[in-house]
């Protein structure tokens, strides 16, 4: 059976139904929806549920001129028929299937049929009845007018086809039940997603799942069959069989199919006119209507009216399913229907085999979409003109290098691990190893795509300096990532160093020609030293002087970006910064080539604990970053803005920068999984301990095949946080042991972790293991000439923790509130500061300064409150009651409300109205409402007034404390 989730008032309205037949009544129900919506998966789960029921179904089937009472004819005497056996005590057991004896068909057959089990109610079902003939239908109808233990069915698709007689008949005989089927609501799509997909199912994947398929069932659960067995780097698949597709098609008149095969081609949406010139006709408008009603297609009337295919995942089957000689002879209609560049991509598709006069054209485009950004056309572009030249011609070797070059440039590491087979079977030469590197690190495979690259640069070492330029910034990416300061800077700076000579500068554009040729001045000319072929087997001599230079634009700013990086992780971010100095910091002097040492900058501030500067940085980032366009760092910025926006309290925005991120198709392979683990350590400090643990799962999932350790380390901390949240100290430690000892994460610690050390000193300590902790932190603090301000934080804590745990308390308030003032402005992380508070409290308390401690208390509960941080606010909330005593002297006001909740009470019992208090208070009306709320519950009331009176009391009458 069908796989059918929510639809639960339509099934409580079939189940009412049948209980009408039960009684006696008769029943009907018109079951409507587009096709595929889920008419037959609904109503066979509600037959299936009935086991005292004789049901009998049939189909109707599409017929130019059906003869009379040929659907009723086909359902008495070829449809299945299920009725009940009967146990010895007579009540009905498990239904088995027979085939009726045969009888005559026609109305009265049916009536003859219906009496020869009176005992029992029936259930007629019939499917597609939009193609039941009319004389089958009044016949159906007919039997329910004449009342009985009957519960007549209809699924279809619309009731256009219908005459009046048949209409009139279906409004005026046993009650009607109309329900009408649409794509599933959210919330249902998103139970059928958890249904199947169980502890994999997560927000993102689910809303993407959910989105793409717009909530239409079949779509989604086809999407979801998909999931299942999709792997990493496979090409993207149609969603439904071809057979589903003519499924789906079945019924509709065949210019219908041909205007939704041409929009198929078209990309799933186009003008009337553009549709219509694809057709071959003057005007398709009459051939969309009944694809409209059927809810194929979506049309919106403006002055150029334009249609589209209604879902995607339909559109592109339907284009899967297209035979070749369709498919391209829709293309070449369409070439002349579309615009210039859009008529050269329909070209390329219809074009069967080698076209070098085509290849040049996509190898010119190619080079205004790279002049003007946009990489990952580019190398798109680059691909299909590499396919359309001969095979045995190097230059296609070299163009498909290009774009594999230019994809990685681009950030699009899904799309280029696909192409990693296809590098495996061209020629061998230096550009291979190159492209063969980069599709290693596109599957995450870093150590395989070091030695390749490194290969490839050493074959290079006569190549154009540009070129050695490039391979030098893709080793200090690498290298970057892989946490080798030292390499990283030295290829950074060979990157830096070879710059082409002035004269030839010009020389080198995009694809290796002067910009405003003609496609032959991009290669050398016929007989020179490009067009020697290497003898069978052998490595080309001329791979060395590449008939294509492709050297991504920015590259000297990349390569800037990666030294100042290296730099940071042998030296620290100070000495990574001041490399960076001289880059703007107005946005309207940022150009698009500054964009990866911003981001730089950016990752460099937030390990310095300058937190509102990196955050201004990294905003700049992904504000001004466009879609194709070079993104060498992949998702970089959006990785930690995210987390300065976690660190900075501001946790919604962190939240939908995440989820933002992880739909970006250019990201890194490793991007996911440091995503993945933010959002954990969001779900975790909100409280949500199920969905941290689900989002951990899958952060974990996929740093598995990655062959290096940063990965490992975000999730890692993403443990320990989770850990933290729920109080086990013992839980962080374990997880982030590798920031207390040397390791192969060492120089990467110092970037990334400066943050979360606080966290770190605070669980060595509670674990006993003081000694650990400032261990580590030395370590930290001798490669640094300026200790990080967070790092001194987390000392400060540290010397707190041991003070209080030796007793001297005295000297732990000292420290702890030496730490508050570290987090200065610009620098401050709330939920550390919070859980100093605490620590504060805790103090004050042991010292007996009760009104200390109360005020510390109610500051870490602002915090927490304002944070949506509930963990952390039971935690407060418990050391409060363990530390301040219950004193008769006290009024409850004082321990058991925050410090802004006390002002609100005080405010109501001086008789101020919300949103007096409001204005007094710079607050929402809002926000008053949600801390009187709070006042409420704490102090057990029930109206203003007993707040007021209380207040009063509290205060001996004058309304104050």
């Amino acid at each position: 059976m069908e796989l059918c989730t929510g639809r639960l008032s339509e099934s409580r309205a079939l189940r009412a139904a049948a209980d009408s037949a039960r009684e006696g009544t008769a029943a009907v129900v018109l079951v409507q929806g587009p096709p595929g919506v889920g008419k037959t998966a609904l109503v066979r789960q509600f037959l299936a549920g009935l086991s005292d029921f004789t049901v009998l179904d049939s189909a109707a089937t599409p017929s130019a001129a059906p003869s009379d009472f040929d659907c009723l004819s086909r359902l008495l005497h070829r449809a299945t028929v299920r009725v009940p056996r009967r146990s010895p005590a007579a009540e009905p057991d498990a239904p088995a299937a027979k085939r009726p004896a045969a009888v005559p068909s026609g109305p009265r057959a049916l009536r003859e049929l219906l009496d020869m089990s009176a005992a029992a109610p029936w259930v007629l079902f019939v499917d597609d009845a939009q193609w039941a003939d009319s004389s089958s239908l009044k016949a159906l109808l007919e039997a329910a007018r004449e009342g009985g233990p009957l519960c007549l069915v209809l699924a279809a698709r619309h009731s256009r086809g219908w005459d009046e007689e048949v209409l009139r008949a279906l409004h005026t005989v046993a009650p009607l039940t109309h329900i009408g089927l649409a794509e599933l609501a959210e919330a249902e799509a998103e139970a059928l997603v958890a249904t199947a997909l169980g502890d994999l199912a997560d927000d993102t994947l689910t809303r993407r799942l959910v989105l793409r398929s717009g909530g239409h069932p079949l779509y989604l659960r086809s999407l979801l069959d998909g999931h299942g067995t999709a792997q990493p780097g496979d090409r993207p698949r149609p969603a439904l069989p071809a057979s589903m597709v003519q499924r789906q098609l079945k019924g509709v008149p065949p210019e219908g199919v041909a205007a939704l095969e041409a929009l198929a081609v078209l990309g799933g949406s186009a003008t009337v006119p553009t549709l219509s010139a694809v057709l071959g006709a003057p005007d398709c408008t009459s051939v969309l209507d009944p694809l409209a009603h059927e809810e194929f297609i979506t049309r919106t009337d403006a002055h150029v009216p334009t249609v589209a295919i209604r879902h995607g995942v339909f559109r592109d089957a339907l284009y899967a399913a297209l035979p070749a000689a369709r498919r391209r002879a829709l293309h070449v209609a369409a070439v002349d229907a579309v615009g210039e560049r859009q008529g050269l991509a329909h070209r390329v598709a219809a074009t069967e085999t080698v076209d070098v006069r085509l290849a040049a054209e996509l190898l010119e485009t190619a080079s205004h979409e790279l002049a003007e950004g946009g990489l990952l056309h580019a190398a798109r572009t680059l691909l299909s003109s590499a396919s359309l030249s001969p095979a045995d011609d190097h230059r296609s070797d070299h163009l498909f290098y290009g774009a594999v070059r230019l994809l990685f440039w681009a950030g699009a590491d899904a799309e280029l691990a696909r192409h990693g087979p296809a590098v495996v079977t061209r020629r061998p030469c230096p550009w291979r190893d190159e492209a063969l590197g980069l599709a290693e690190f596109a599957a995450g495979r870093l150590t395989s795509a070091r030695r390749l690259l490194d290969r490839a640069q050493e074959s290079l070492r006569q190549a154009h300096p540009g070129q050695r330029a490039v391979v030098h910034t893709e080793l200090a990416l690498v290298h970057a990532i892989l946490g080798q300061g030292d390499a990283t800077r030295h290829h950074a700076d060979q990157a830096l160093r070879p710059a082409p000579p002035a004269d030839e500068a010009h020389l080198y554009g995009p694809v290796g020609r002067r910009r405003g040729t003609d496609p032959a001045a991009a290669r050398p000319a016929s007989g020179g030293p490009a067009d020697v072929r290497p003898p069978s087997g052998e490595v080309p001599d001329v791979c060395a002087q590449a008939p294509y230079v492709v050297v991504p634009p920015g590259l000297r700013q990349a390569a800037r970006a990666l030294a100042a990086y290296g730099t940071a992780l042998r030296h620290g971010p100070g000495a990574g910064l001041d490399l960076l100095a001289g880059l703007p910091e107005d946005a309207d002097r940022i150009g698009e080539e500054d964009l990866p040492p911003l981001t730089v900058r950016g990752i460099l501030r937030l390990a310095d604990a300058q937190l509102s500067s990196a955050t201004t940085d990294l905003t700049m980032v992904t504000a001004r970053r466009r879609p194709a366009a070079a993104r060498l760092l992949g998702t970089s910025a959006s990785v930690h803005l995210a987390m300065c926006q976690l660190l900075g309290g501001d946790w919604k925005r962190a939240a939908h920068e995440v989820g933002t991120a992880l739909d970006d198709e250019q990201g890194r392979c490793f991007d996911a999984p440091a995503l993945w683990s933010l959002r954990s350590v969001l779900d975790a400090f909100r409280g949500e301990d199920r969905a941290a643990e689900a989002a951990l799962r899958q952060a974990q999932h996929l740093a598995q095949p990655l062959d290096f350790g940063g990965p490992q380390y975000h999730t890692a901390m993403a443990r320990a946080m989770r850990a933290r949240a729920r109080g086990d100290h013992r839980g962080v430690v374990d997880a982030l042991q590798m920031l207390a000892e040397r390791s192969a994460h060492s120089e990467r610690v110092r970037i990334v972790s400066m943050s979360w050390l606080p966290f770190l000193a605070e669980s060595l300590v509670s674990c006993g293991l003081a000694d650990l902790a400032r261990a580590a932190m030395e370590e930290l603090k001798s490669a640094d000439a300026a200790p990080n301000p967070h790092l001194r934080v987390a000392e400060a804590w540290l010397h707190g923790r041991t003070a209080e745990a030796a007793g001297a308390h005295e000297t732990a308030l000292g420290r702890y509130t030496e730490a508050v003032a570290l987090l200065g402005p610009g620098r401050d992380i709330p939920l550390v500061r919070g859980l100093l508070e605490i620590s504060r409290g805790r103090a004050s308390a042991a010292l007996g300064r009760a009104a200390a401690a109360t005020a510390y208390f109610d500051s870490a509960e602002d915090v927490f409150t304002r944070l949506g941080a509930r963990p952390f606010l039971a935690e407060c909330r418990a050391e409060r009651r363990a530390c301040v005593s219950e004193r008769g002297d006290v009024p409850a006001l004082d321990h058991l409300l925050t410090g802004r909740e006390r002002e609100v009470a005080r405010l109501v019992g001086l008789g101020c109205t919300n949103r007096e208090i409001a204005d007094e208070l710079t607050l929402s009306v809002k926000t008053i409402e949600y801390h009187l709320r709070s006042v409420f519950v704490k102090l057990g009331l029930r109206s203003r007034r007993e707040l007021r009176r209380r207040v009063q009391e509290a205060g001996n009458g004058d309304g104050r404390r």
